[in-house]
């Protein structure tokens, strides 16, 4: 038991790591740089922010309800993947800032109009996409499971 709160703990702070991070000017900026779809990451945010907001509730229930504990799991899981996703925004974002120090004006034109030959910028939408579609199944489930946030102890 003690380990599963010290891994309800650890997700609730890898979500807030993980929102702070997509509010970011770097990150923003790459969107914007990039023309990729920075409503979809607004979108993932707020999905993350309101599953966030019934972990405490969740991991209270985890212990009578299995079904809790499998959606948390299954939580667990797609989190890891954005964070996943979020190290390589971010990878490519540092790599993309080094490059353009060193680049002639010409050759920044010619990176930004070949954004679009890039096989990381080809898929990224589609791989935010599927990530934030993931995540709001696990949202829309929170209801049926009868989690409710800002929940902390028994209310009687």
């Amino acid at each position: 038991m003690a380990g599963a709160l010290i891994g309800e703990a650890f997700l609730s702070a890898s979500i807030q790591v993980m929102c702070d991070k997509i509010g970011s000017g770097e990150f923003l900026d790459l969107f914007w740089g990039k023309k990729l779809d920075h409503s979809l990451m607004e979108k993932l945010k707020l999905t993350l922010l309101t599953l966030h907001a019934v972990l405490n509730d969740a991991e209270e229930k985890q212990i009578v309800k299995p079904a809790v504990e499998s959606w948390l799991d299954e939580l667990k899981h797609a989190v890891f993947d954005v964070e996943d996703l979020l190290d390589e925004i971010d990878a490519e974002a540092l790599r993309s800032k080094v490059e353009a120090e060193y680049q002639t004006k010409k050759t920044q034109v010619w990176n930004f109009l070949s954004t679009s030959l890039n096989p990381f910028y080809q898929g990224m939408n589609g791989r935010i996409q599927e990530l934030f579609q993931r995540l709001e199944h696990l949202a829309k489930q929170i209801n049926l499971l009868g989690l409710m946030g800002g929940v902390k102890g028994k209310i009687s």
